[in-house]
């Protein structure tokens, strides 16, 4: 399933994956094809409930926050006193391990419940089984490159100060990272976490449209990631050395922007990889988050396979509105 790198047009047999303006117009997407009215209306009334209870929680999480710092702050101080934590190694050998039991556990247990298949934007969608020597090849190739980077940069956190990166510059080989002593505020947590992913959603899209338009850049970075025939989680990590640098680059970057906790980009790495998965899995979820969030702000697994399949459009990881803005540019009248 390798498209074209540069929008050009894509002849297919494939009918069920086209998106249009029209299957997008309702607040909460159109449902299933096989989802009776009644579910849809069901499913709808669910999402409002969700959302609803999502503003609650947020209103007696500020009201209750004094009580709900508590467990943060614990959790950092036992972070702190930890070898592990300290170690330079951590986030890639952590991230590493969110890989390998988000893809397992959440698309494995969709694949075996078979009230989900008809979720499946298309029948061919499958989990694709790997072997333990495979996976231990992956893991390697994904952590030799990051663990090479941690070795010799200096890691630099808010709260840190600059007498202790001096110190640590002095030494070419790093084995530990300084952290600061306090814990993030539970508003700070999550305003940074949400913060880091809408700039990267932003700016890996700037990256991504260029590799697409460019066919050396999409043939030397980008091209493996869609060299695939049947979508699946996998292909969520089926990236070049050279793309995956950058993109794990963008990561750090829009999390640098907020002057990120450590707490914060610990939290980061799993929330990341879920919402990466998610949309290579190849099920649009009645209860997707794309669903969830309101205003049609998130593009879902839907527009993704369809960039998988075509292409060209829906660059943006997880949000949609530059994807609408460039459509709009490209073609003014149907837009309208």
């Amino acid at each position: 399933m390798a498209p074209k790198a540069f929008g050009q047009s894509v002849t297919t047999t494939t009918t069920t994956t086209t998106t249009t303006p029209r299957m997008t117009k309702h607040l909460d997407k159109a449902a299933p094809k096989s989802t009776t009215d009644t579910e849809f209306v069901k499913t709808s009334n669910l999402i409002y409930g969700i959302r609803t209870c999502i503003i609650l929680i947020s209103i007696l999480g500020y009201y209750y926050r004094n009580y709900l710092q508590v467990p943060v702050d614990l959790t950092w101080r036992y972070l702190t006193s930890a070898w592990w934590f300290q170690s330079v190694y951590f986030e890639s050998f952590f991230a590493t391990f969110c890989y390998v039991v988000i893809i397992p556990i959440y698309p494995f247990a969709f694949h075996f419940i078979k009230r989900f298949d008809k979720y499946k934007i298309e029948p061919s969608v499958n989990y694709v089984h790997q072997t333990v020597i495979g996976m231990i090849i992956q893991g390697f190739v994904y952590l030799a490159p990051l663990m090479l980077m941690d070795t010799f940069m200096v890691k630099k956190y808010v709260g840190i100060e600059a007498e202790v990166w001096d110190e640590k510059r002095k030494s070419w080989i790093q084995t530990t990272r300084a952290l600061p002593e306090e814990a993030p505020s539970l508003f700070q947590l999550i305003f940074q976490l949400i913060g880091s992913i809408v700039v990267y959603d932003a700016l890996f899209f700037c990256v991504h449209l260029a590799i697409h338009k460019n066919f050396w850049l999409y043939k030397n970075l980008h091209a493996v990631h869609h060299d695939h025939e049947v979508m699946n989680a996998h292909v969520t990590n089926q990236l070049s050395v050279s793309e995956r640098i950058i993109l794990i680059l963008s990561a750090n970057f829009s999390l640098k922007i907020f002057n990120s906790h450590p707490l914060t980009r610990m939290v980061f790495v799993p929330t990341f990889i879920f919402m990466l998965v998610d949309n290579h899995m190849g099920y649009d979820l009645p209860l997707g988050m794309d669903k969830i969030v309101p205003w049609q702000l998130m593009g879902g697994p839907r527009k993704h396979y369809h960039h998988h399949v075509h292409g060209g459009g829906d660059y943006q990881p997880f949000f949609c509105y530059l994807d609408k803005l460039l459509e709009k540019r490209r073609n003014p009248k149907q837009c309208d």
